[in-house]
C-alpha cells in the first residue's frame, strides 16, 4: 500500500495562485483555522481574514503610524499635537478616512468585545508569558499596552496598514471569546514591541495620547485649508471619521453637508441621573419601555431610524401612519416606539422585540405580528423643520415647533419641574403609573448629535439586588499600588459547598474602605501578586445596572457596575444569593438583546 504525502502549503499555493485561494481549499476540505495555523504557520488572524474574502494590501507599513503616534506621545503642547496629526494626514498613502480612524482610535464603531481580561490573556499566548506574570506587571504599570510592550520580544515590522485595519474592523463578526483569544494573540505574536503596544490600545478604544477629536478635526482643517466649523458640522450629521474624511474634497463637498430628511442624525443620549448636574426649570418627561426611533419626513416620503440608524419603515407601518400625521413638509423628530396593549397602555420591551427583530418580514408573517403586537409613538424633540435646522436652539424653543408639529396624542408626556420637590413627586407618579422611570431635561440646552451628555439625566430604578459575599482584596494600580482599591464578589452554588466570582466593587466611602481593610487584615487566608485572599465572612447587598456573561468570573456572569448599598450582618455566608438566582436574573433582562438587531 502506498502511502500518499500531504501537499506543502507552497505547492497548494503553486495550484491555486494565492495563500488565500489555498487557504480556503483546506477550509473546504473540512480543516478547522487552528489546524491550518499550526499546519502552515500562516497567522490565525490572517487566515480568518482570508475566509471573509479579504485579503489585505501591504500599503504602508503599520509601522510608519506607531512613529506618529510615538511622536505625538512626546508632544506637550496640543498646537504641537495638531501640526504633528495635520503632517500624517497630508500623507497620500493611505485614504483619509482610514488616517482619521487611526487618529481617532477608533477603527470601527461596532463593539469590538474585547475587554482587558481577554487582552492579558492574548499577551499570554502571544509571549508565552504565563497568565500571573501578566497581571503582575499590570499591577506594577497600570495599562495593558505597556505590559505587551515590555513583554513582546524584538522582531522586524511586517504588519501593513491595510492588515492591523481590517483584521480589528473583522473583530466584532467573531462570537466566541476563545475566537478573539486566538485572533488577537495572532495579531500581536507577528508584532514588533511598539506595533504590540498601540495594537492593544487600538483594542481597548484608548491610544493615550492626550488629545481629543476636536485636535483631530483641527489638524484636517489645518492639511486641507478648509473651515474647522464645516468639519466639525459635518462631523456632528454624519460621524466623527466620516466627516473629517470629507475634508479632503475641499471646500464645497463640506458645505453640502446639511441636515435633510432620510439622512440619519446619531441621537443625542442620556447619562445616568446626578443631583448635582440637574439645572433648574427642568423638562421632566417618562420614560417609556420602548426603542429609539427617528423620524423622518420629506413630503410623503417617510422614513424610521434605529437608535443604531437601522431604517424601520417596512416592519413599522403604523408609525409611517403617524408620520403621516406630521403638520409638516418636511421635519425630522425624536421620539420613542413602544408595545401597547388593548387599552394603550404601554407593554414591556421585550414584547417589542416581535415588531423589531428581525429587522424584515414577510407580508404574511408582518400582518401577523402587527395583529399580535400593537405599538405606537411618542415625539419628545424635534431637528429639523421645513428646511430650517433646529439643534441649536434650546430645549424651551424647539418644544414650541415640536408642539405645532405633533398631534398631541403622540407627544411625550412631561411636566416643567422648578425644584427637586417638584421633580422627585413627578418621579414617583411615573413609577406607580408603570413607567421605566424619568428622563430630566435642561430647558436651555441645545440637542448635541451623538454625544451622551449631562443636560439628559435619565432617572430609574436600581435593579434587583444580590446579596454576595467579599472573598478577595485587590491591590490598585498606579498611584494606588500596594493599597486595596476594590474587592472581588461571590456567590454560592446551591448544590455544592462553592463560592463564584461575579465581579469586582469599587470607589467605595473612605470609612467603608478603612472598615473592609480592619476586617481583610483579620480575616485574610493567603495573597497573590493581585491582593489578599480572605475568609468569606462580609455579606453585602449590592445593586448592578446590568448582568452581562464573561468567562472573567467563574460563575459565567459580571455586575455591570455594582454598588454596595448595605452590609448584611444579619445574613451568613450560606444566606447568600445563588448561580441560579443569577442566571434567572440575566434571562429575565431584556438588555442581553444585541442592539444591532433592535
Amino acid at each position: 500500500m502506498s502511502i500518499v504525502k500531504p501537499p506543502t502549503l507552497k505547492e497548494l499555493i503553486e495550484a491555486y495562485g494565492s495563500p488565500k485561494e489555498a487557504i480556503l481549499k483546506l477550509i473546504e476540505a473540512g480543516f478547522s483555522p487552528e489546524q491550518i495555523e499550526w499546519r502552515t504557520w500562516i497567522p490565525y488572524h490572517l487566515i480568518r481574514l482570508y475566509m471573509e474574502g479579504i485579503q489585505p494590501k501591504k500599503d504602508m507599513p503599520f509601522m510608519k503610524i506607531v512613529e506618529v503616534y510615538e511622536r505625538l506621545a512626546v508632544l506637550r503642547s496640543k498646537k504641537g499635537k495638531e501640526t504633528e496629526l495635520a503632517k500624517f494626514f497630508q500623507n497620500p498613502t493611505l485614504p483619509l478616512e482610514v488616517k482619521a480612524r487611526f487618529a481617532l482610535g477608533t477603527i470601527t464603531e461596532e463593539s469590538l468585545k474585547v475587554g482587558p481580561g481577554l487582552v492579558e490573556r492574548s499577551i499570554s499566548l502571544a509571549t508565552g508569558t504565563p497568565l500571573s506574570e501578566v497581571k503582575k506587571l499590570m499591577i506594577d504599570y497600570g495599562e495593558h499596552g505597556e505590559v505587551a510592550y515590555l513583554l513582546k520580544k524584538p522582531s522586524e515590522p511586517v504588519l501593513s496598514v491595510d492588515e492591523v485595519y481590517e483584521a480589528i474592523r473583522l473583530l466584532p463578526k467573531l462570537k466566541g471569546v476563545r475566537e478573539r483569544e486566538l485572533y488577537v494573540s495572532s495579531l500581536l505574536r507577528v508584532s514588533t514591541p511598539l506595533e504590540a503596544k498601540y495594537i492593544v490600545r487600538l483594542l481597548l478604544g484608548d491610544l493615550k495620547l492626550g488629545y481629543y477629536a476636536s485636535t483631530v478635526m483641527r489638524a484636517a482643517a489645518k492639511a486641507y485649508q478648509v473651515p474647522v466649523e464645516l468639519i466639525q458640522g459635518a462631523c456632528a450629521i454624519m460621524g466623527l471619521a466620516e466627516g473629517i474624511s470629507l475634508a479632503s474634497e475641499g471646500l464645497l463637498k463640506l458645505a453640502e453637508v446639511k441636515m435633510r430628511p432620510g439622512q440619519f442624525i446619531k441621537p443625542q443620549l442620556a447619562h445616568l441621573y446626578e443631583p448635582d448636574k440637574v439645572v433648574y426649570p427642568v423638562r421632566a418627561e417618562y420614560k417609556i419601555d420602548g426603542s429609539r426611533l427617528q423620524v423622518h419626513k420629506w413630503g410623503t416620503q417617510i422614513w424610521l431610524f434605529s437608535r443604531r440608524g437601522v431604517e424601520k419603515s417596512k416592519t413599522l407601518p403604523e408609525i409611517v401612519e403617524i408620520a403621516k400625521s406630521f403638520r409638516a413638509q418636511s421635519c425630522i423628530v425624536d421620539g420613542e416606539v413602544f408595545a401597547v396593549d388593548q387599552d394603550g397602555r404601554p407593554l414591556p420591551f421585550q414584547v417589542m422585540l416581535e415588531r423589531t427583530v428581525p429587522r424584515e418580514l414577510a407580508p404574511g408573517e408582518l400582518a401577523e405580528r402587527m395583529a399580535r403586537v400593537r405599538v405606537t409613538y411618542r415625539a419628545f424633540d424635534i431637528l429639523f423643520l421645513n428646511g430650517k435646522e433646529l439643534i441649536g436652539q434650546p430645549l424651551s424653543e424647539r418644544r414650541k415647533y415640536l408642539l405645532e408639529v405633533v398631534p398631541p396624542e403622540y407627544l411625550a408626556e412631561g411636566v416643567e419641574c422648578r425644584n427637586e420637590v417638584e421633580l422627585m413627586r413627578f418621579y414617583d407618579e411615573a413609577l406607580k403609573k408603570g413607567f421605566e422611570g424619568i428622563v430630566v431635561k435642561n430647558l436651555s440646552s441645545p440637542y448635541e448629535i451623538g454625544q451622551r451628555t449631562y443636560t439628559w439625566l435619565k432617572l430609574k430604578p436600581e435593579r434587583d439586588t444580590i446579596d454576595c459575599t467579599i472573598v478577595k482584596a485587590l491591590y490598585g494600580k498606579g498611584k494606588r499600588a500596594g493599597l486595596y482599591s476594590s474587592f472581588l464578589l461571590a456567590v454560592r452554588d446551591s448544590k455544592e459547598r462553592k463560592l463564584y466570582t461575579i465581579g469586582k466593587v469599587s470607589n467605595l466611602p473612605e470609612q467603608t474602605m478603612d472598615a473592609l481593610a480592619a476586617i481583610i487584615e483579620r480575616t485574610k487566608t493567603g495573597a497573590d501578586d493581585e491582593g489578599v485572599f480572605v475568609k468569606p465572612t462580609v455579606v453585602v447587598e449590592v445593586t448592578y445596572q446590568e448582568i452581562q456573561e464573561t468567562d472573567e468570573y467563574t460563575s459565567g456572569y459580571a455586575l455591570r457596575v455594582p454598588k454596595i448599598v448595605r452590609f448584611r450582618t444579619d445574613k451568613t455566608v450560606d444566606e447568600v444569593d445563588s448561580v441560579e438566582k443569577l442566571r434567572k436574573l440575566y434571562e429575565l433582562q431584556y438588555e442581553r438583546f444585541p442592539l444591532q438587531s433592535i
